[in-house]
């Protein structure tokens, strides 16, 4: 079965990426809403619409750039001496993650139908592509390491499981800077985080 999975994933990795992370991000929202569906007093069901945007980012956005960004990326430095690794690692921290950041954000921005689509983008992106420093820097070391090109997509995958529920939970967050001159006056609250209605 293994060898079967390897043979379509080579033969069609486009597609095969794209239908992985089209599950990915379906899966890592739709178990968000479950979680908030056991956790909430109120009775609750699935937000398919929602999930529909989450299923569009992931096929229609995430899953070409990355193919096309770990082929370019496998050409332009094909070896694996630790130099050449710690280029990848830079280059996909400081390249395609605020790249993919970008994406998500005014992405769902726009298919949620928001006068301004960069208003998540300005809010969250900071803290967001720090916490994914945090993630992706030892998941992409292997991955650029240990792994061989065709199976980086869905090891990329596996992680990006974890990765797409804290972005689902931080997209549903709204952050109130109540203070953004922090510095200048400590003794007030820097962030405050509270449940924001999505809009449909």
């Amino acid at each position: 079965m293994l060898i079967r999975a390897k043979q379509i994933f080579q033969k069609h990795p486009l597609l095969m990426n794209m239908i992985s992370y089209g599950t990915i991000y379906v899966s890592a929202e739709i178990s968000q809403q479950k979680i908030k569906c056991i956790t909430s007093a109120d009775k609750i069901s699935i937000d398919w619409t929602r999930v529909s945007r989450f299923a569009t980012i992931g096929i229609g956005g995430m899953a070409p750039l990355l193919y096309t960004w770990y082929k370019c990326l496998d050409y332009l430095l094909p070896a694996a001496t630790g130099v050449i690794v710690a280029m990848k690692v830079a280059a996909d921290l400081f390249i395609v993650m605020p790249t993919t950041l970008t994406i998500f954000y005014t992405g769902m921005g726009f298919l949620e139908g928001k006068e301004d689509i960069f208003a998540d983008l300005k809010t969250k992106f900071w803290s967001t592509y720090k916490l994914g420093c945090c993630l992706w820097l030892p998941v992409q070391a292997i991955n650029f390491a240990l792994l061989p090109p065709y199976t980086r997509m869905a090891f990329v995958g596996v992680a990006s499981f974890v990765w797409v529920n804290v972005l689902c939970l931080i997209k549903r967050q709204e952050v109130r800077l109540s203070n953004y001159i922090q510095f200048l006056e400590p003794q007030k609250e820097g962030i405050e985080l509270t449940e924001k209605p999505e809009q449909d």
